[in-house]
This record gives C-alpha cells, structure tokens and sequence, in this order.
C-alpha cells in the first residue's frame, strides 16, 4: 500500500487515496499509520503524524483533510509543504486572506487552503515577500461547506 505522505493533492477533491466524502468505516480500513481520535465541536478527527481527517459529526463523512510537516504529497504535481505561496500561483491579487483562521486561499484554486510555517508572519500577499507554506488543507469549496471545522 502507497505512503500516506506522499499522496497526490486534488483541491476540493483528495489527498491521495482519502475522498472527501469517504465514509469513517473506509477511512479507518485506509489508515496504515498509528492514530489518534478526538471529538471536537461537531466533528471527530483523526490524526497521523502529518496529517488529520476531520469527520462530520451528523453525516460521519470525511469533509476535510490537513497535511503538515512531513507530508510530502504535492499540489499540481509539484508544491507542497515548504513551497512558497507565490509558487502556486504568483498573481498577490488572486489571494484572499482569512485573518480569522490564519490562512490563504486562490481564487483560481477552489477547496484548498493554505497556512504559513510556524515561525511566518501573516501578511496581505505581495510579491517581494516570502510565503513558506506550513500547511494545507483541502474540503469542499466555500460554496458547498456550512462550517469551518478547523
């Protein structure tokens, strides 16, 4: 069975073998890596050591999947944890930044968000700064999701 840290990243889609939408019973049957559960607000998730599986409470599916240091699956094919933002896509004017939840998403990339390493400093994005990516996580676009779970 293939790594789960080196999966493919689909935004609003997969993380290689995990769909969102994925039932818990197919997800726990998927998980090779020791793991923890925890309840949190409406939800369960499920943690390995780089990544968490965040269940709906009321539907028991995967509704969204975060990757941190040590995954080293890649977003188009090349980007991933480590890059820069601007890597992704290099236009400051297509990144939204959500102050609240300390992250970033495209405007060209629906269902994934994007936060900074630990020790960066959240800025509007511009092209002469750095933007070292500390984690990601994918879920269905904002149109589709009722609630934030992370």
């Amino acid at each position: 069975m293939k790594n789960h840290l080196d999966g493919i990243i689909l935004e609003g889609e997969r993380v290689g073998i995990f769909l969102l939408g994925m039932s818990e019973e197919v997800l726990l049957e998927s998980l090779v890596q020791p793991y923890e559960s925890e309840k949190r607000h409406s939800c369960t998730v499920y943690l390995t050591r780089s990544m968490s599986f965040f269940l709906d409470g009321r539907t028991k599916k995967l509704n969204q999947i975060c990757m941190f240091k040590g995954f080293k699956g890649k977003f188009l094919t090349q980007y991933g944890i480590g890059s820069d933002l601007l890597e992704v896509d290099p236009n400051p004017e297509n990144w939204h930044v959500d102050w609240e939840a300390s992250c970033y998403e495209s405007v060209k990339h629906k269902g994934i968000i994007f936060g900074l390493e630990e020790d960066a400093i959240m800025n509007e994005v511009e092209a002469n700064k750095s933007f070292p990516i500390g984690w990601i996580c994918i879920a269905p676009p904002r149109s589709m999701r009722n609630t934030k779970n992370r």
